[in-house]
């Protein structure tokens, strides 16, 4: 059964689809509010997932707040999936110089993707 609040927010959705298909045709479109949410079944208990919303650029500054959401996907047991969803963020995070700029920083988040795989 969907609470008021989920009825109530329901018209604001726009399918993932929806948006790729406007990005792709380069419409120009609203937009969106974005909301997250999680569901889960794993029928072996080896996927994990990971939701942080609370995080900073800078410490103290909330108006450089981000959020990260992972999901991690175990193979033949969770020990990786589980120690990834512990360390991932805090490696790919390790991996940004401090003291940039916003857009210096969002230049080194690719390479500190893959740096944080890599770790």
């Amino acid at each position: 059964m969907a609470s008021a609040e989920g009825r109530r927010h329901h018209h604001n959705l726009v399918p993932l689809a929806a948006l790729i298909s406007r990005d792709l045709k380069s419409e120009r479109m609203e937009k969106p509010t974005v909301r997250y949410g999680h569901a889960a079944q794993s029928r072996k208990g080896e996927d994990y997932h990971f939701v942080k919303t609370d995080c900073q650029r800078v410490p103290g500054n909330p108006s450089s707040a981000f959020s990260v959401f992972a999901i991690f996907d175990g193979h033949n047991g969770a020990a990786a999936a589980i120690y990834t969803r512990e360390n991932l963020l805090n490696h790919v995070l390790g991996a940004i110089p401090h003291g940039l700029g916003r857009e210096e920083w969002l230049q080194a988040l690719p390479r500190a993707l893959v740096a944080g795989f890599v770790l």
